[in-house]
């Protein structure tokens, strides 16, 4: 959860839609006792549940809008305010003494007013007894007591919770503001275009860049088509030389698995000359127009799926490696069709 008063600014650049709407919401008393805010790291639901807080105990409110300067603004932000209560996950989940703790507070009243705010990051981590213990506060709401619940995967939460909470997708950025942003994570240009095919947020780009991992990844993906498409059967090799060391974990996996299939939507698309699409791998058009000449639609098409099946596969907990390995042996079936 962020610590400071930037909070204010990238929700606001992130999620300014629903910033105004929260805005409108509590300027006409209309502010639900429960709600649910569903996006990826990094997409601003964090910082508008932040500002939902400030807005709500801030004193010196300028056009509706917290100032984050004021006392109030400034213990919330440094998670100091006695009735803004921030739960997190213990390790890798939220256990249910966490959530004790959180509806003894419920119990309280307010104690420097008559509100309270809770904000539960990392939601679907709830342990089952934790989230039934939850289902009481949501259930049977009292007080002026609003829960903040914030969540990267709604699917992996009790459907009785989500039920009782007003669910809000996080809106994805702009396509100008997004690159703006990935540029100052320190995105590259030959990049960008790859990246914000990848993802909506800035923070986790910035993850995929420590030690160059996103651009040696887009380098070995890259070494890999372009050798299935000569065809060179040494992309079978490069699977286990190459991309398996680069796919360490299952997120790392199913990220690569992605680029390749950015990889396959560029051939693709270059093979039946859709014009001014944007390439995934712009530096690399030349050569994609000079190997995707020799097959056919269909056969781009067939690849392109077959790239998809192996997301399906990963999900069923097939190796990495055998999904890539097999996706190399298929698609090479396909092309020499």
């Amino acid at each position: 959860m962020p610590t400071n008063n930037d909070v204010l600014t990238i929700a606001e650049q992130r999620q300014p839609v629903l910033v105004q709407h929260f805005k409108n919401v509590i300027k006409k008393n209309e502010l639900a006792h429960a709600y649910l805010f569903a996006g990826p790291n990094g997409s601003g639901k964090e910082e508008l549940a932040m500002w939902i807080a400030m807005r709500l105990f801030c004193i010196n409110l300028q056009d509706g809008q917290p100032c984050g300067k004021c006392e109030e603004c400034q213990r919330i932000s440094q998670r100091e305010h006695p009735d803004v209560l921030i739960v997190e996950p213990e390790g890798n989940s939220i256990k249910v003494d966490q959530v004790r703790l959180l509806k003894s507070e419920f119990s309280k009243s307010g104690m420097e007013g008559n509100k309270k705010v809770f904000i539960i990051a990392g939601a679907e981590t709830m342990t089952a007894s934790a989230a039934n213990s939850l289902l009481k506060f949501l259930e049977e709401p009292s007080g002026n007591i609003t829960a903040l619940l914030l969540t990267t995967n709604p699917n992996l939460l009790l459907p009785t919770v989500i039920s009782r909470t007003q669910e809000m997708e996080m809106q994805p950025l702009a396509v100008n503001e997004l690159q703006s942003q990935l540029e100052s994570a320190g995105v590259g240009k030959h990049l960008l275009a790859l990246t914000s095919r990848l993802t909506n947020s800035p923070d986790q780009a910035a993850e995929w860049l420590v030690d160059d991992w996103l651009g040696q990844t887009a380098a070995a993906v890259w070494q890999w088509e372009s050798q299935l498409l000569k065809p060179d059967m040494s992309a079978f090799v490069t699977v286990g030389t190459t991309l398996v060391p680069l796919a360490r974990d299952r997120p790392h996996q199913r990220i690569v698995l992605d680029i390749i299939l950015a990889g396959f939507r560029d051939m693709l698309l270059e093979n039946i000359d859709q014009e001014k699409f944007v390439m995934s791998f712009p530096s690399h058009r030349k050569d994609l127009q000079e190997l995707t000449t020799r097959y056919s639609k269909k056969q781009l098409v067939d690849v392109t799926d077959l790239g998809l099946q192996s997301k399906q596969l990963l999900e069923r907990n097939v190796s990495f490696q055998n999904v890539a390995e097999s996706l190399t042996l298929k698609a090479f079936n396909v092309l020499s069709k």
